[in-house]
């Protein structure tokens, strides 16, 4: 198959979903797009204790036909593009479908090395797989830009800073302050 030779990893050619199992588990997150390997550092601790605290809140306010995924699940289409949310809000069906949903919403974590793909790249794709509602929260400012899906596209519907609260209705009410997520 020719993916890796001698540990070293092949970027320049076409990857498949498959192939991704052959990937050393070293702890970076492996993700396509249409069949381009993209190869992210591990998180740093900011970056998860954000993640955490926000599907906590998420969590807390979440109704009974919905589930908070915490970590980053795998979402394909068909085979040569896979991506993995750092959070998810499903459906309870999601869970026990694997292929043909998605979930209704999708946080990212603003990182310095994935910052430009998620805010461009991943925007792009989740909005084409149809993702209602697509967060991105930055741990460093802190910081929450929440994205509603209008058509093809995202429209920006809020932006909050620091001790700034924001109430959102989608995809149920819930309110978010970004410092608050930043607490230990």
């Amino acid at each position: 198959m020719g993916s890796m030779t001698g540990g070293t990893i092949d970027l320049e050619r076409r990857w498949t979903i498959a192939e991704l199992d052959q990937l050393p588990e070293d702890g970076r997150r492996y993700e396509l797009a249409d069949g381009v390997l993209l190869v992210s550092p591990m998180a740093r601790r900011r970056h998860r204790w954000g993640a955490v605290a926000l599907g906590d809140v998420l969590k807390d306010a979440c109704p009974p036909h919905l589930g908070v995924f915490p970590v980053p699940i795998n979402l394909d289409d068909p085979d040569a593009t896979h991506f993995e949310p750092d959070l998810t809000v499903v459906g309870r069906q999601f869970v026990l479908i694997e292929n043909g949903d998605v979930p209704v919403l999708a946080v990212e974590v603003r990182s310095p090395s994935t910052a430009g793909r998620d805010a461009v790249l991943k925007r792009r794709e989740y909005a084409r797989l149809g993702i209602a509602s697509f967060w991105l929260l930055d741990v460093d400012i802190p910081s929450l830009r929440v994205l509603e899906l209008d058509g093809a596209d995202y429209r920006e519907v809020a932006y909050v800073e620091g001790a700034q609260a924001v109430t959102l209705q989608r995809p149920f009410p819930v309110t978010v302050v970004p410092a608050d997520l930043m607490r230990p």
